[in-house]
C-alpha cells in the first residue's frame, strides 16, 4: 500500500474530499472510509489545495500555465503577498517534479498500465482539483463524485447511458459516492461542477478519524 499526495500550496490547506483508494488492477475508486479494501494493487491518495487567496493563486497556476482557461466573469479583489506567491510558486513546482502538466489543467501520473489525472475544476468564486484514472486496454476515464442523498436519483438521470454502464454507488453517512466512466475530462468537470457535494455545494469535508498510512 502506498501513500500519494497532490498538493497545491502551503498556507491553510485543506483536504479537498476524503483520500480514497484507486485500485489499478481494476480501475476503480473506494472511499478510505470503507471497512474492506478489495484486493489487487493500489494507492491512498490526498488532494490538499490552499483556500487562502485562492482566485489569486488560480492567476498564478494561469501565469505558469497559460493554457489554463478562467471565465471573465471572476472578480478577483484579494491582497497577496510576495511571500505568499513566492511559496505558492514554489509548491507548484515541487509538484510538478511528480506529477507531470498535461495541459488544460490536468496533471498525470503513471502507477503501472493506469494514468491518474488531477483535473482543476473552476467555479464562480473558488477551485478545486478532483480525479480521473484511465488503463490500457479500458475505455474512458474512472471517476467518482460525491453527491448528496436528497439529490443523487435527480443526478441518475442526468448521466447518459453509456455512462451507466458500470455504475456503482456506495451509499456514505451524508452522501452518496458514484463511481462510473466518463470519455471526456470535460464532461466530468460539468459534472462535478454542478453536482460535487464538496465543491457545488460548498460542503466542508470534515475529518472525523485518525488517518494512518504506509509511505
Amino acid at each position: 500500500m502506498s501513500y500519494v499526495s497532490f498538493r497545491l500550496g502551503t498556507l491553510d490547506i485543506a483536504l479537498e474530499v476524503p483520500p480514497f483508494f484507486v485500485n489499478f488492477d481494476k480501475r476503480d475508486y473506494s472511499s478510505m472510509m470503507t471497512r474492506k479494501i478489495k484486493e489487487g494493487r493500489k494507492s491512498l491518495f490526498y488532494i490538499y489545495i490552499s483556500r487562502h487567496n485562492q482566485l489569486s493563486k488560480l492567476l498564478l497556476l494561469k501565469a505558469i500555465h497559460p493554457d489554463i482557461f478562467i471565465p471573465v466573469t471572476l472578480k478577483i479583489n484579494e491582497a497577496i503577498s510576495r511571500e505568499e506567491i513566492d511559496t505558492f510558486i514554489e509548491s507548484v513546482h515541487q509538484l510538478e517534479g511528480e506529477w507531470t502538466y498535461s495541459g488544460s489543467g490536468l496533471w498525470s501520473r503513471d502507477f503501472f498500465d493506469c494514468r491518474v489525472f488531477m483535473v482543476l475544476i473552476i467555479g464562480e468564486d473558488r477551485w478545486t482539483v478532483r480525479s480521473m484514472v484511465s488503463k490500457k486496454g479500458v475505455e474512458g476515464f474512472g471517476v467518482e463524485i460525491p453527491v448528496d442523498a436528497e439529490t443523487s436519483e435527480e443526478f441518475t438521470q442526468e448521466l447518459k447511458d453509456d455512462e451507466k454502464g458500470d455504475l456503482e454507488i456506495h451509499d456514505h453517512t451524508q452522501n452518496r459516492h458514484f463511481h462510473f466512466t466518463v470519455n471526456r475530462a470535460e464532461r466530468f468537470i460539468q459534472l462535478a461542477k454542478k453536482w460535487d457535494c464538496y465543491f457545488a455545494h460548498k460542503e466542508v469535508w470534515e475529518q472525523t478519524v485518525k488517518i494512518n498510512h504506509i509511505e
